[in-house]
């Protein structure tokens, strides 16, 4: 079958519904990925709201709301992470987690109940100032290691032909407002798609 061109691919993925999908070859490690559509790379300040939101949910520190509930306070996941991942037209952002089969039901069960949380509900300004800060240090940590720098430079000048300053995406990171992240949240993971893999 010949290839999809560039814009047919584009509009069947727009045309691409929610799915649950769910294969078993029973083993004892269940994996989950539950995930959706999210802001392209020319979608600015929705795409850094989209950055900060992964963050919160489930980025790399463990204060994370799915690191804090699924990993410390429960012991239910062996690992458990919230990522975003942007293209030039459409963007992914997808919550990743492995258990052991047992404790996949609970797993999916309290990952929906803190989206549809962090959906109905306002960060507190407390809350969001330290998820903005934590944010900051860690792309001021990330800039610290040569190749990962020279990597998100180069996507910069791929995309827009520039490099923005530190101090250009510490505005737009501050810019974002609780509001924000409650309707980012609630469009991206309105109908996501699940896949179960056990």
């Amino acid at each position: 079958m010949a290839a999809l061109s560039g814009i047919a691919a584009r509009l069947l993925f727009r045309l691409i519904v929610a799915f649950s999908e769910h294969i078993s070859k029973n083993l004892s490690e269940a994996n989950a990925v539950i995930g959706a559509k999210a802001p392209s790379l020319r979608d600015k300040q929705d795409r850094i709201t989209a950055v900060l939101l992964a963050n919160i949910l489930g980025g790399p520190a463990s204060n994370s709301l799915l690191g804090e509930s699924l990993r410390e306070r429960h012991g239910w996941v062996y690992g458990v992470e919230c990522s975003y991942t942007q293209y030039a037209d459409d963007g992914i952002m997808a919550i990743c987690l492995g258990c052991d089969r047992a404790n996949l039901d609970k797993c999916l069960r309290e990952t929906r109940r803190i989206i549809a949380r962090f959906q109905k509900n306002i960060m507190s300004p407390e809350r969001l100032a330290q998820a903005k800060k934590q944010l900051l240090g860690q792309l001021a940590i990330s800039g610290e290691g040569c190749e990962s720098q020279c990597l998100s430079m180069g996507k910069s000048l791929l995309a827009f032909g520039r490099v923005a300053t530190d101090e250009e995406n510490r505005r737009a990171i501050e810019a974002v407002t609780a509001e924000d992240l409650r309707d980012m949240a609630l469009r991206i993971f309105a109908d996501p798609s699940t896949l179960v893999y056990d």
